[in-house]
């Protein structure tokens, strides 16, 4: 049975300007054949209902200022309040001292400044859900 190709949602904070990373690493999974959804949001709740709704494969979440611990929890928290074991990854500025902690809670990955986009698309193949 042929898979379909994979769907990724990737999202940012309406509040955060930075999006020339998240648009680049867009355009290489759309340039490698996948399907990619692209919102801004304001509350992790409205990334699991767009995750929900679209039946997304994966999820990337954008962090240039600051969010990604109390972001990443309650976006990990409301996937399984919902059963859904979705892949998160989390993208930008993040310290090194956070990654550890992001891990623990569930992120699968961590891409920071610097990330070859070939190498994102090359994890998200692996990782994402493939449907019939």
């Amino acid at each position: 049975m042929p898979h379909r190709k994979p769907k990724v949602l990737l999202a940012r904070f309406e509040l955060d300007g930075h999006d020339r990373g998240i648009l680049v690493i867009m355009n290489a999974l759309r340039n490698a054949g996948m399907e990619v959804i692209y919102i801004h949001f304001s509350d992790p709740k409205e990334i699991v209902k767009s995750a929900l709704e679209e039946d997304v494969d994966l999820i990337g979440v954008a962090s240039s200022i600051g969010q990604h611990l109390a972001v990443s929890r309650d976006l990990l928290d409301g996937l399984r309040t919902n059963n859904t074991d979705i892949p998160v990854i989390v993208g930008g500025v993040v310290p090194a001292t956070d990654i550890p902690r992001l891990a623990e809670m569930g992120i699968r990955r961590v891409f920071g400044p610097g990330t070859r986009p070939q190498d994102v698309v090359a994890f998200v193949s692996q990782t994402a859900r493939q449907g019939p």
